[in-house]
């Protein structure tokens, strides 16, 4: 099946990239052409069903920046960078042989050219360097242009912007527009196409959830269809407190971010659980739901993906938290402590989360979800290896002894 590419660009770009997606297979390209980058955002919102999106440039890449995040299809643009800026400066050598300081050059960054002229050994006069940037019409750019040629300050001038070179040609001042390398495109092209699959095999991958409620409550199924409805789920009873279901991780994104399943868990009243498990099978997402049904705490959701990774809780944050870990420090400080790097990596996650830096052993008892007795033995290992430290007391309201409190005192950025 073909990968359906919107792209966004000039018209003169437009004849480029078909001439060059020839040598790509598997590919459709559906082109929305813009006179000029800053059309950008509005053409985005005419884009129809596709599996990608690309920019032809860096320009209406940045023009349409901020609605990126709201596209469910990843994107891409073509970049301007010095593999660009020399293969143009060989072009008009080679056809034109003009000195390099008789040149005016629009450009993304400027220093890019520096790069160029220093990776050559340039050491005359620099061309005159034009700044683009967003924030600045591209008028003025035109106008500098035009006035370094009415002043005989230049003989030619290179520009990344399609309607500058057309106004250009117009006034009859010899340009040229920048030239992106032929391997430099397909590379993008091959790229997009590579994102559009890796989202497509991401989305498909297979979910299972568990919903668990207590042992005397009933949940009402106009609740569970709608949560089955709002995730795209099949679902079966396999016990009088636990519902499980079947879907993909990107019906799962899908209602995780649009909130309906967020609304709809505020329905429910009784203290249910829900989670999720990621896998490249049925039995991988089975097992992985059934491992972070352990961490879910009431009127929270989880998800354990295939990588080990642990996301929740949602809807009231979206941390991680690594079930797995090769990193030296974690695994050193679990064989000095005899603690699982599992313990190690929650007491980490438990300290990003909170905001002190001091606890008490009910704190952590708490986040971790485990009884006060192991608590107090997790931290007495921490505190007998310099990694935790007794910093005061806190008296309690009622009869008894004081809580100690405690600092960390690792790294855990």
């Amino acid at each position: 099946m073909s990968t359906k590419i919107a792209i966004i660009c000039s018209k003169a770009f437009m004849k480029r990239i078909i001439s060059i997606a020839q040598n790509i297979d598997n590919i459709q390209l559906e082109f929305y052409l813009y006179s000029h980058p800053s059309e950008a955002p509005a053409l985005m919102k005419r884009i129809k069903p596709c599996d990608a999106l690309l920019f032809g440039g860096t320009l209406p890449f940045l023009h349409a920046q901020s609605l990126l995040p709201e596209i469910p299809i990843p994107w891409n643009y073509i970049k301007q960078d010095e593999t660009t800026i020399s293969t143009t400066l060989l072009s008009l050598v080679a056809k034109h042989a003009i000195p390099i300081n008789r040149i005016s050059i629009d450009v993304m960054n400027p220093a890019f050219v520096d790069n160029v002229l220093t990776e050559i050994d340039y050491r005359g006069p620099k061309p005159h360097i034009q700044h683009i940037s967003i924030t600045e019409p591209t008028e003025s750019i035109l106008k500098r242009h035009i006035a370094l040629w009415n002043t005989n300050s230049i003989d030619f001038v290179i520009t990344s912007i399609h309607s500058v070179f057309d106004t250009l040609q117009a006034h009859q001042i010899p340009a040229m527009r920048m030239i992106d390398a032929t391997n430099s495109i397909i590379q993008c092209l091959e790229e997009t196409k590579s994102k559009s699959l890796l989202t497509k095999s991401e989305s498909f991958k297979a979910v299972v959830g568990f919903l668990e409620i207590p042992t005397d409550s009933s949940i009402d199924s106009t609740i569970l269809n709608q949560i089955a409805k709002a995730t795209f789920s099949t679902y079966k009873q396999i016990s009088s407190q636990t519902f499980e279901l079947y879907t993909t991780a990107g019906h799962l994104q899908n209602a995780l971010e649009k909130e309906t399943l967020e609304e709809l868990i505020k329905q429910i009243e009784i203290p249910f659980k829900l989670a999720f498990g990621y896998g490249h099978s049925m039995l991988e997402a089975t097992q992985n739901a059934q491992h972070a049904l352990t961490f879910s705490k009431p009127f929270e959701i989880y998800i354990l993906d295939e990588h080990k990774n642990l996301l929740g809780p949602f809807p009231k944050s979206e941390g991680k938290l690594s079930l797995k870990t090769d990193d030296p420090y974690v695994l050193q400080m679990a064989k000095r402590t005899s603690l699982s790097p599992l313990n190690i990596s929650k007491i980490i996650n438990f300290s990003h989360e909170r905001q002190s830096a001091q606890f008490t052993s009910q704190n952590l008892s708490e986040y971790l979800q485990v009884t006060r007795r192991t608590t107090e033995r997790i931290i007495k290992k921490l505190v007998d290896q310099g990694y935790a430290k007794v910093v005061g007391e806190e008296m309690t309201h009622q009869q008894g002894r004081p809580r100690t409190i405690y600092e960390l005192n690792f790294a855990t950025y």
